[in-house]
C-alpha cells in the first residue's frame, strides 16, 4: 500500500468516525437536556438516503424504461409533484412519459443539494439546469433552469417525496439595475461568449 493509500484509507476512517462521534454527542445532548422536539434528527444514514432518492429523480424521469414505474416510485402514497400539480401514482408515471426519455436520453441535471430536518421528515431544495441536448442537427440549448424544492417523508420502503415543486429561474431579480439579474450581459454590451 502506498503512502497516499494509507493517508486517504486514514482521512476516510478518521471522516466516519467523525461523523458517527458527532451523531452520538447530539443524540446524547438531546437525553440529557430531556428535551423533546417536533424536528426529528436525521441520522447520517437518512442524509444519503435521502440524497440517493434526489439522485434517482432524473434516472426514473430520462430514461423512463418502464412506462413511468420508477419515476412514480420515488414519491410516496398520496405524493404529489406540484408544478404541474400531479398526484396518484398512474398520474406521475402519465407524467413522467409525457417528457422526452429513453434508455439512453440525459435531460435533467440536479445540483446544491441541501437537506434539513424538519416535523414529519425533512426537506431540502436543489438547483436544476433542463438540457435539450442537440438532435438531428439542431443545436443544443438549456431549455430550463430553475430549483426543486422537496418535502421527504420516511415509509417502509424508505425515503419518498411527500411533495416536490420545480419552480424556474427569472431574470427579472429584484434589487439589481434594470431588473438584470447576475451574470446577464451589462446594458448595450454583449455577454461574455
Amino acid at each position: 500500500m502506498t503512502v497516499r493509500s494509507r493517508l486517504i484509507a486514514t482521512l476516510a476512517v478518521f471522516a466516519v468516525g467523525c461523523l458517527l462521534l458527532s451523531a452520538g454527542v447530539l443524540r446524547g445532548q438531546q437525553r440529557s437536556t430531556g428535551a423533546s422536539t417536533a424536528t426529528p434528527t436525521l441520522t447520517p444514514q437518512d442524509y444519503l438516503e435521502i440524497q440517493q432518492l434526489v439522485s434517482s429523480y432524473p434516472y426514473g424521469l430520462d430514461g423512463n424504461t418502464d412506462n413511468g414505474a420508477s419515476y412514480a416510485n420515488l414519491f410516496a402514497p398520496g405524493g404529489v409533484f406540484g408544478r404541474p400539480r400531479t398526484e396518484g401514482r398512474d398520474n406521475l408515471a402519465a407524467l413522467a412519459n409525457r417528457e422526452p426519455h429513453g434508455a439512453h436520453y440525459v435531460r435533467h441535471f440536479i445540483t446544491n443539494h441541501v437537506i434539513e430536518p424538519a416535523p414529519g421528515g425533512a426537506v431540502g431544495k436543489e438547483y436544476a439546469v433542463i438540457v435539450d441536448i442537440g438532435e438531428n442537427g439542431n443545436p443544443g440549448r438549456i431549455f430550463l433552469g430553475g430549483r426543486y424544492d422537496d418535502e421527504y417523508v420516511k415509509t417502509q420502503q424508505g425515503w419518498k417525496f411527500k411533495m416536490r415543486t420545480f419552480t424556474p429561474s427569472r431574470v427579472d431579480v429584484p434589487g439589481t439595475p434594470t431588473g438584470r439579474g447576475a451574470g446577464a450581459p451589462p446594458a448595450g454590451g454583449q455577454g461574455r461568449q
